[in-house]
């Protein structure tokens, strides 16, 4: 009965919706909160106070099979993981007006692509621009920043956004919490000292536990 299962199919007695559908919907979209997860650790191994942030939170929230964690900064982890390196790349919207831009008239209903590793790092003279700042998301930075949109926005926002940020915060909570040390064996090492890369391959990320 707690399951998400559960959930879908006693929402689909009050609208009608096909449960099998439901779950479909749900699920199709959890390889990449796998990618997610991994990206952040990387991030979280090769930047220390972050690092060393997140654990002292998992310690302080203790791990009990009661009600689920809220883990803020774990959150904010993922969000600017997410930032770096978008899972969904493309961002579709479509014009409800006509739209003077450029000393042309944009049509309504004209669809426009906004590639959102672009915005997320298009501004040089922003301090994250290639940088892991998880703190801007629990300083009020991200929020007045329109053109971060890790989960996109608006109506269109992903409305998988808060289940998403609970899985993915709360597998690492659990692979943090287990009292062991990982360290990135991988090529690319996703560090403090240089901007970032541009993109970075999750299907090549090693660790080595200890």
């Amino acid at each position: 009965p707690d399951t998400l299962a559960a959930a879908a199919m006693a929402r689909a007695e009050e609208t009608g919706a096909a449960p099998v559908s439901q779950i479909a919907h749900w699920l199709f979209a959890f390889d990449a909160a796998g990618m997610t997860v991994f990206r952040t650790l990387a991030l979280l191994t090769t930047h220390p106070e972050d690092g060393r942030r997140a654990r002292d939170e998992i310690t302080g929230t203790g791990t009990g099979t009661g009600a689920p964690r809220t883990l803020p900064f774990l959150r904010a982890c993922v969000l600017d993981t997410v930032r770096l390196w978008p899972t969904t790349p493309a961002v579709l919207r479509q014009t409800t007006e006509d739209v003077e831009w450029d000393g042309r008239t944009v049509p309504a209903r004209t669809t426009v692509l906004a590639h959102a590793p672009y915005f997320h790092r298009g501004d040089p003279h922003a301090p994250y621009a290639d940088r892991f700042t998880p703190g801007m998301w629990l300083d009020g930075r991200a929020r007045s920043d329109p053109a971060l949109v890790p989960f996109s926005g608006g109506p269109g926002v992903c409305p998988g956004e808060n289940i998403v940020l609970l899985h993915t915060s709360t597998w690492l909570a659990a692979m943090l919490g287990e009292r062991l040390t990982y360290r990135l064996a991988s090529r690319v090492r996703p560090g403090p000292c240089r901007p970032l890369p541009a993109t970075f391959n999750p299907f090549g990320v090693r660790f080595t536990v200890h």
